[in-house]
């Protein structure tokens, strides 16, 4: 089916616009979606103009998916990949399809509760072939990160195989342990035999079943099950005793009481020294510990007043260190508000490519967003706005935030992108965090 789609921006924010034929309208879609929206689907008011179906969605809160890209404990990527797929699975009991979501990266929207939410086109044919499903994970894959880089590779072979969202969800329900509510396991059990017939190939294989029993996923015959010792030696988890105690280390020998290798004491000072310990005349240094000895390097201008090559951002949290080191280039928010902020924020993308910015959140303890501010600056939202390049320059976009985006004293709309110019004034909230533009 064709279709159009449209951007618009008016007093109440971003709305998007998508035409298609009157003729290829799904009605009882529509009045299905309008009596009982489902929270995964963008709100949208329909309306016939000339023989052409215009359905307006509403954006109101929600910011693209593509501002929340980052990386995720196994657990939260877990869920993730149910965010974004689930919805695909349980849209039937709305009499939707799953081939008539938009299935584009840069249509996928997140509420402030963490719900993806969907554009439907309410069409009696499919807007999509099922290929876009596996280019639509296959991206998210590409942009969205575990920590546990075995569930990561797991997940990349499932997507470039055969893939299949239902046993994609599986899969990963069990690699971590996540139960399924009764109401899920009703749903799915009902919704199986419908789905089966109308898109078999959003279940993968299954086995006949009867009239009163759903058909199921087939087990995995026996003679393609891995034995203990086959499984052992592919890489799978097991645990592994040692009897004989081939696999012992000794301890070194400096160990401290608790494990932790004793450091040598520094050699007392000499008496020779000066008052306080110090060798007259020697020049004070500069003592660094750790992962810092040998790597700090001061930022700022070099001596003969030509910028350096790199300039280094480093926050210092209670509850760990995120460092951020980018390569200097001469876009950037210059500081022009309090003192105390972080004087130079540089942006380094490509066009096509967004740059997030917010606050350090301490409950999550890592950061989320490109640029974060110290987790006690005020009236900044932890994800707070974004910058994006296009073909024609740099635009700033306001992710919906509490204290709100300011350019040149006007407040921006939510998800209403503004162009910025060489000496634009850029505000994050009201509370002093206010950058000059510099290109």
């Amino acid at each position: 089916m064709i279709y159009e789609i449209q951007s618009r921006n008016d007093l109440s924010g971003a709305t998007l616009i998508v035409r298609f034929p009157e003729s290829e309208l799904d009605r009882k879609a529509l009045y299905t979606i309008q009596e009982d929206r489902p929270q995964f689907l963008v709100p949208f008011q329909y309306r016939s103009v000339d023989g052409q179906a215009e359905c307006s969605y509403q954006l109101e809160d929600r910011t693209k998916l593509r501002y929340r890209y980052g990386v995720r404990e196994p657990r939260e990527y877990a869920e993730f990949w149910s965010h974004v797929l689930q919805p695909l699975l349980d849209c039937c009991d709305w009499f939707l399809k799953p081939l008539s979501f938009l299935l584009d990266p840069q249509y996928l929207y997140v509420d402030w509760a963490g719900t993806i939410c969907y554009l439907y086109i309410p069409s009696k044919r499919d807007c999509v072939e099922f290929s876009a499903v596996q280019r639509l994970a296959a991206e998210l894959s590409q942009h969205n990160a575990v920590t546990d880089p075995n569930l990561e590779n797991k997940v990349l072979k499932a997507i470039m195989q055969d893939f299949q969202p239902k046993t994609f969800l599986q899969m990963l329900r069990e690699s971590q342990d996540i139960p399924q509510t009764s109401n899920q396991r009703e749903s799915q059990d009902a919704s199986w035999a419908s789905d089966q017939r109308e898109h078999p190939a959003f279940i993968g294989p299954v086995s006949a079943g009867t009239a009163s029993e759903p058909v199921r996923p087939q087990p995995v015959p026996e003679q393609f099950q891995m034995s203990a010792p086959a499984a052992a030696s592919a890489g799978m988890d097991d645990i592994v005793i040692d009897l004989g105690g081939a696999g012992k280390t000794e301890k070194p020998k400096n160990w401290g009481l608790f494990g932790g290798r004793k450091e040598k004491r520094a050699p007392a000072a000499s008496r020779r020294g000066g008052l306080f310990g110090r060798k007259k005349g020697a020049e004070s240094q500069e003592i660094l510990l750790g992962a810092a000895a040998g790597s700090f390097q001061p930022a700022g201008f070099q001596a003969d007043g030509t910028p350096p090559l790199f300039q280094t951002w480093a926050s210092q949290e209670e509850d760990g260190v995120t460092e951020m080191e980018e390569k200097y280039c001469k876009t950037c928010l210059r500081l022009v508000g309090d003192a105390a902020l972080p004087g130079r924020i540089a942006v380094s993308i490509q066009p096509g490519e967004a740059f997030t910015i917010g606050r350090f959140d301490v409950n999550v303890g890592r950061r989320q967003s490109d640029f974060e501010f110290d987790k006690q600056t005020k009236a900044v939202s932890r994800r707070h706005a974004a910058i994006e390049r296009d073909a024609n320059g740099y635009l700033v976009v306001d992710l919906a935030s509490s204290a709100g985006t300011f350019v040149d004293g006007e407040r921006l709309l939510p998800n209403v992108p503004r162009r910025l110019a060489q000496g634009s004034r850029v505000c994050f909230g009201t509370s002093g965090a206010d950058y000059c533009w510099e290109e």
